[in-house]
């Protein structure tokens, strides 16, 4: 009986030592099981960093490289007209953009100054949408249009917290909704605007690396632009605002050695003012400047576009003729003749002629001389025949006796 006893007694409490045994097993598996999935959280968790610090570094490596690239090539360019095309390449490289678009900012209309300054898309990338090149944005209008009225970089989160882009959006609806524009801006100048839609690409800085960019961009547009206006002041006559003399020179050496390569013509007219010192005497130097000035700019409206014409020094001048034979030189040179001598010039009528007039020569390479130095040395003889020939002519060089062919 007291092995029973016993037994009865010890049996409750070794159904509850079991129980026990098993809660804390349930308990120490929960626990090792959580603690695995929290090792396993922070185990992602710290993949995932990894993965996006590798990502923020492979960013920020190819940036660097791209952007050395595009210092070299901000600094080496000199035409405006490239610098769109590499800030489109750079910003491709770095973002993969859907949509890529870099504007330039046009200046008004001289016939309709009331268009006011607008934004044209001077180099594009899309994978898809509306969006073209030579497109054109008002300041203020559209998101492109805003950023730059705004000069401030906007992104998508910016616009659609903005109610004035409510508004703007349905006036422009071949504009995709960018991600980041970004203004170039220099001082207090607008002179384009950079932007991007749906980037493959994502980081923190991206923001920051695309106003970077932009500003690159700017200043490198006004050194370039400045620099051309120098080189254009430099080789430009103030009094006439034409080509001058060294550039004259410069561009004959070109279309002749173009005329050797294909085997063409090139050709020259040099004229210049008959008795000048007589009309200075009579009208003075002040009207003088007025005549020389006037007679430039009726001579740029008589020759072909492709034609150099400047003023080779005092009151005589030269017209590069590019590809024209000597013949075709002559019709030229004759219809300037006809031109200033038709003209009712300031004091004309005081001119021993009675009126203002030119005389010149015309000689074309090869057929009148082997080389550039030659071909005007021909030309100004012949003009000097002109002259001793009674004025108010032109001659070609073999009329001159000159042809040494």
């Amino acid at each position: 009986m007291g092995i029973e006893k016993i037994a009865l007694f010890a049996t409750p409490a070794l159904l509850l030592l079991v129980v026990a045994l098993l809660m804390a097993l349930h308990q120490s598996s929960v626990a090792r099981r959580a603690a695995e999935e929290e090792t396993k959280e922070v185990r992602e968790s710290s993949s995932r960093k990894f993965r996006r610090l590798e990502q923020d570094l492979n960013f920020m490596r190819e940036f660097f490289q791209i952007f050395a690239s595009l210092l070299g090539e901000m600094h080496a360019e000199r035409q405006v007209r490239m610098i769109p095309k590499a800030l489109l390449k750079a910003i491709v490289q770095i973002y993969r953009p859907e949509v890529a678009a870099v504007l330039v900012k046009r200046k008004p209309m001289a016939t309709d100054p009331s268009t006011g300054e607008t934004l044209s898309v001077a180099a594009l990338h899309s994978t898809r949408g509306t969006m073209r090149d030579g497109l054109e944005f008002r300041f203020g209008e559209g998101q492109v249009g805003i950023a730059a009225k705004r000069q401030q970089v906007m992104t998508r989160k910016d616009f659609e917290d903005d109610q004035l882009w409510n508004y703007e959006r349905s006036r422009v609806s071949s504009e995709p909704t960018w991600d980041i524009v970004a203004p170039m801006v220099v001082g207090e100048k607008t002179l384009g605007v950079l932007a991007i839609a749906r980037p493959d690409r994502h980081h923190d800085t991206e923001r920051d690396v695309l106003e970077m960019i932009a500003r690159i961009g700017a200043l490198t547009t006004q050194n370039v632009a400045a620099y051309r206006q120098k080189e254009v002041e430099a080789e430009h006559d103030k009094l006439t605002d034409i080509f001058n003399k060294g550039a004259l020179l410069k561009r004959l050496d070109l279309a002749i050695i173009q005329a050797r390569k294909t085997g063409g013509r090139a050709s020259v007219f040099m004229f210049d003012l008959d008795n000048f010192k007589v009309y200075n005497d009579t009208n003075g130097h002040l009207a003088g400047d007025r005549l020389l000035a006037k007679l430039a700019q009726l001579v740029k409206e008589t020759v072909r576009s492709d034609d150099v014409f400047g003023r080779f020094g005092g009151e005589e001048f030269l017209l590069v003729m590019p590809g024209r034979t000597g013949g075709q030189a002559m019709t030229a040179a004759g219809m300037v003749r006809k031109r200033i001598e038709d003209y009712p010039f300031e004091g004309g009528s005081t001119q021993p002629l009675g009126k203002v007039t030119i005389s010149g020569g015309v000689a074309c390479f090869p057929n009148d001389a082997p080389d550039g130095v030659e071909l005007l040395r021909a030309a100004d003889t012949a003009l000097y025949k002109a002259k001793e020939g009674g004025r108010n002519q032109v001659l070609r060089a073999e009329e001159a006796g000159l042809n040494p062919l």
